[in-house]
């Protein structure tokens, strides 16, 4: 109609669907790798307007779900890793690329037509953040919220060790034991043995508040090392080489303003 306001296109789309993906650069001394991302945030029931992006295989396996719940956080991860790759690929025939599951569940990238790519995803609630790298350099993303009933859980799981690093950082312990498992997930993708190890080999020997960020060394597996970012009430945390520099800035940002929204 004449004359009326037209309705805030950026306000619908973050009801309903809201993407962000990119690209980071990974810098060690004698090379440069590159990533994408994709932060995707959905409202429930939309997800459902992303199934043309499956491969037949997935779809195949997709209509075998029974559950909502199940159905959504398999929509959450593949969309978001396909995404993630296109950013990093500028490869957009999304269709033609398969996630399947490793034996432990970790995603395998088939029929990638670009060069030889592999991804970490991670979910929660309707947040889905998947990462892009090539094989030749691993990476690992977890992301979390933080929730009170949860917290004594994961507390049982962490050491003496890792339960006093919760002291000495400005977090309430809540969010504190959060970050150090998410850290510790992320970890486990890396390895691609998903948390079915002795979480004792994944323990964290710092945790280190950098500017807006927390960085952490591993004790055992020292050639990692994680970044963290908390906002609201979720935390997201990579795990990289030690020896790389990564540009995560754009990264954050968008992860803020989507837990945000």
């Amino acid at each position: 109609m004449k004359g009326q306001k037209k309705p805030d296109e950026r306000q619908y789309l973050c009801f309903m669907m809201l993407i962000h993906r990119g690209k980071f650069t990974l810098q060690r001394e004698n090379s440069t790798h590159y990533a994408g991302f994709c932060i995707l945030h959905a409202a429930p029931g939309h997800l459902a307007q992303q199934l043309s992006l499956l491969h037949p295989e997935e779809r195949s396996y997709y209509d075998t779900l029974q559950f909502d719940k199940r159905r959504e956080s398999y929509l959450l991860g593949r969309i978001s890793a396909k995404k993630a790759i296109g950013a990093l690929s500028a490869f957009e025939d999304l269709q033609k690329i398969a996630i399947e599951a490793g034996i432990f569940q970790f995603p395998v990238v088939k029929y990638s037509v670009t060069r030889n790519l592999q991804v970490s995803i991670t979910h929660c609630d309707g947040l889905g953040i998947a990462l892009s790298h090539p094989e030749v350099h691993p990476l690992g993303v977890d992301v979390e919220r933080t929730d009170k009933a949860n917290t004594e859980a994961i507390k049982e799981q962490l050491t003496a060790n890792e339960l006093a690093l919760t002291l000495t950082v400005p977090l309430p312990q809540p969010i504190a034991c959060t970050m150090i498992w998410t850290m510790k997930e992320a970890l486990s993708k890396v390895l691609r043995t998903g948390l079915t190890m002795d979480l004792k080999l994944l323990e964290i020997q710092s945790l280190v508040k950098e500017g807006e960020l927390y960085t952490s060394q591993f004790k055992h597996l020292i050639q990692y090392k994680a970044i963290s970012c908390q906002a609201g009430a979720y935390v997201c945390s990579l795990v990289v080489p030690g020896k790389t520099t990564p540009d995560l800035e754009q990264f954050w940002q968008f992860f803020r303003e989507t837990v945000s929204d």
